[in-house]
């Protein structure tokens, strides 16, 4: 019931919730590093009142020395396993572990006070910061910051007596308090952080749809001419610092002019949208694959020599002869002359390959078309 009366105040995020922690992960160390940091100081002032309390049992002190200490060596071993830690899963754990820790020595602690010791203020401080500033799922931050209640006000109803009534009431009441504060409060901030990166999501997929569509050619589905060339322009700089290996296709439909004087431009669409498929299809992951302009395409092969280019071209200008296209059940036939060059130390830009590349494809035209000619 509560779980489902919560997931209607927060956004629920789907499949996205696990990007979510992931994406507050460095921002959840840090903090909970500083929460731990200030309640390990807080752990250390609290000697000088160890000291007050038990001023004629020097043997009571050291034992609370002990526990303190021993408290404040644990919170330094979760501190540094939580800086080293990159998944969310461990993160939560150590969390939960040290939360649970801290609830239960307070609580252990509690049972030295001596009854008239109250500590009002401090208990609500500790549930409230639970809800405020831990970074795990609201349903265990309340059971945690539950339990802390429910066990303080089980220590001072049973096993404090003499405890004024009006001074236990009011701590009892400050229980209920605190808890209805410290809900709103972490609903308002997980609320916020998770609208937040729904918003940085959205924005996130809006600029990355707006780069496909400026960089990938609608139609074909390829690379646009702009990006074709950004793109290989590096692979340039890369074969012109290392001088490894480079190849480049520049592949022509045949005759294409026909095909839309025949059978209308939809055909003509349909043909490239086909090649381009082809062409994608026997291209590796690393080689570079786009749109020059009309039914011209390139493609940019690194580490890849002229015989090693020339069969890849091979492979999509037999693949493409043998793909007829079926437009409303009359296949198109359709052949491509491809031009194949590899990059040498007479190249100072990577247009002076792809002019020898464009030159061999009209030789290829030359020939009779429906062939690979290579350098």
């Amino acid at each position: 019931m509560f779980r489902g009366f919560f997931s209607q105040i927060l956004m629920d995020l789907d499949d996205l919730e696990g990007d979510y922690r992931v994406f507050h992960l460095k921002n959840d160390i840090t903090q909970s590093i500083l929460s731990i940091s200030i309640a390990t100081i807080s752990m250390l002032g609290m000697l000088r009142t160890d000291a007050l309390l038990f001023a004629g049992r020097p043997d009571l002190f050291m034992k609370m020395a002990l526990y303190r200490a021993g408290f404040i060596l644990v919170s330094i071993v979760v501190i540094f396993a939580i800086s080293k830690t990159t998944k969310v899963r461990i993160f939560d754990r150590l969390v939960l572990g040290w939360i649970s820790f801290a609830v239960l020595s307070i609580l252990l602690f509690n049972f030295t006070r001596p009854a008239n010791y109250l500590t009002t203020a401090f208990d609500i401080i500790v549930p409230f910061a639970i809800y405020a500033l831990s970074p795990l799922k609201l349903f265990q931050n309340i059971m945690l910051a539950f339990a802390y209640s429910v066990g303080t006000l089980y220590i001072d109803h049973v096993f404090k007596f003499g405890v004024d009534p009006l001074t236990l009431s009011a701590a009892t009441a400050a229980q209920f308090v605190v808890h209805a504060l410290g809900l709103g409060s972490t609903l308002q901030i997980q609320s916020y952080r998770r609208k937040s990166f729904k918003a940085y999501m959205d924005e996130k997929d809006a600029k990355e749809m707006v780069a496909y569509m400026v960089n990938i050619d609608p139609l074909t589905k390829s690379l646009t001419r702009r990006h074709f060339f950004n793109m290989a322009q590096s692979e340039f700089q890369r074969f012109t610092r290392y001088r490894r290996p480079l190849s480049a296709l520049v592949l022509d439909l045949d005759l294409f002019k026909n095909i839309n004087d025949t059978y209308g431009h939809h055909a003509g669409d349909i043909v490239l949208r086909s090649f381009s498929l082809v062409a994608i299809e026997q291209k590796r992951v690393q080689d570079t694959f786009g749109r020059l302009g009309g039914e011209e395409f390139g493609l940019l092969l690194p580490e890849t020599n002229l015989e090693q280019a020339r069969v890849v071209a091979e492979r999509i200008q037999k693949t493409w002869e043998n793909s007829p296209v079926n437009m409303d059940g009359v296949p198109i036939r359709s052949t491509v002359s491809i031009g194949v060059a590899e990059a040498g130390e007479e190249d100072k830009s990577f247009e002076d390959l792809m002019r020898r590349a464009d030159l061999m494809m009209y030789k290829a035209k030359e020939r009779g078309k429906n062939r690979v000619v290579a350098e």
